[in-house]
């Protein structure tokens, strides 16, 4: 019994380092919501006001925003 032929795996396209700096950069932009919310949040701690619901939006919103940044900055490098 014979081993079947496997074909060789194509070789790997190099990649851009242009389009990798703009991933990161973008990444890192997408970042700014989340520490701008952070620094609220403690801001709100030191001295809370009633308008909290609405600050809790925003910062979920933020947060989310900051975590696509640190998706994009994760695909840049295992790209």
């Amino acid at each position: 019994m014979s081993v079947p032929e496997v074909p060789p795996t194509p070789p790997r396209q190099p990649h851009s380092v242009i389009v990798t700096t703009l991933l990161l950069i973008g990444g890192v932009l997408l970042l700014a919501p989340g520490v701008c919310a952070v620094i609220f949040i403690r801001e709100y701690i030191l001295s809370p006001s009633p308008a909290a619901s609405g600050f809790m939006t925003l910062w979920v919103i933020s947060f989310a925003i900051s975590a696509l940044g640190i998706a994009q900055i994760v695909y840049a490098f295992r790209r």
